[in-house]
């Protein structure tokens, strides 16, 4: 009987954390932007295993005392290495781009600060620990960066690829929400017999929520928003050209092949970028942000569908508050 508890308590144990990473933000502080592919140096790259895609960012655009990287994990991760591979993984490319000498790296579990390392790479192209130590659980790393070995043609920072090892194997990563995460905006869609929206509700948190109505007159459309769930009078409508929703506001679209691959949203001098995952249907799944210059909070964001293919829910999830 004992060894039997022993046995059971042991799987238990063993899928307490998954042999997974799941990250839901690998936020960075600036990002190198191509124009014709806003994505092309994203954040999302270091975690592909495929050297040929990078996380690129010009040097001197950020405040180095400032994190470059905060990696949020959507469930605590277990890991007992993390290695860096600094640079373009490519002969003719290595020495021509900058390449990080001195990082900082902080491991958070919750808001406990469980480690902090000051580390030296060298500058050569092979892969580098930057962490090595017992097992450890994590909900977030941060990454800073004081100096670069200078590149000989341009000043662009880049990474190749970040990876986490447990037992020895390289831990396959994932984008989801998950444990660590609360849901900090919460929306709802119902339409018409035509498939137009009708009525969208907005939870907003400790804010309250907002009702967002729309009627079709004539060709017209008519629009009512309605704090803490008060029912429309014909009153309160008013006639807009558009349906019309809170993020459409400051938000530039950023298009590749005719899809939509990520959203520049922009306020005074802050801004940030979310990158768009597709499901296998070339539905949106998901927006997950890369790249932040403000304290806006806001990391993931989940899409939704009903049966007709229309969006029925939209949540935004944010780093949860321990």
């Amino acid at each position: 009987m004992k060894t039997k508890l022993f046995i059971i308590f042991i799987l238990i144990s063993s899928s307490l954390f998954a042999n997974e990473i799941k990250i839901y933000a690998p936020v960075a502080q600036q990002m190198l932007i191509d124009k014709n592919n806003y994505v092309r140096y994203s954040s999302l790259n270091m975690f592909d295993n495929n050297s040929d895609t990078v996380y690129a960012v010009t040097f001197d655009e950020i405040d180095t005392k400032k994190a470059l990287l905060e990696i949020y994990f959507s469930e605590p991760a277990e890991f007992e290495r993390i290695s860096i591979k600094a640079g373009y993984f490519d002969n003719q490319y290595f020495e021509k781009n900058n390449r990080i000498k001195n990082l900082q790296l902080q491991i958070y579990n919750c808001k406990n600060l469980e480690t902090k390392k000051e580390i030296s790479l060298q500058d050569k192209m092979t892969e580098q620990d930057i962490f090595s130590s017992e097992r450890i659980i994590a909900t977030k790393i941060v990454i800073y960066v004081s100096s670069v070995y200078p590149g000989t043609k341009w000043n662009d920072l880049v990474i190749s690829d970040l990876n986490f090892f447990l037992k020895g194997k390289r831990l396959p990563v994932s984008f989801d929400i998950g444990k660590c995460v609360n849901c900090a905006t919460y929306r709802t869609y119902e339409y018409d017999n035509k498939d137009r929206i009708i009525h969208e509700y907005v939870a907003l948190g400790k804010s309250g929520c907002v009702d967002n109505y729309y009627k079709y007159e004539d060709d017209k459309i008519f629009y009512a928003s309605m704090w803490d769930g008060q029912a429309p009078t014909n009153k309160d409508f008013s006639i807009i050209d558009v349906v019309k929703r809170d993020s459409d506001k400051n938000v530039e679209l950023i298009f590749s092949n005719n899809l939509p691959v990520a959203q520049k949203y922009e306020r005074n001098t802050d801004f940030y970028i979310n990158q768009y995952i597709y499901d296998d249907k070339n539905k949106i799944k998901a927006t997950i942000r890369i790249c932040e210059n403000s304290n806006w909070s806001k990391k993931y964001t989940k899409y939704i569908y009903n049966s007709k293919g229309q969006i029925k829910e939209i949540n935004d999830y944010d780093f949860a508050a321990f």
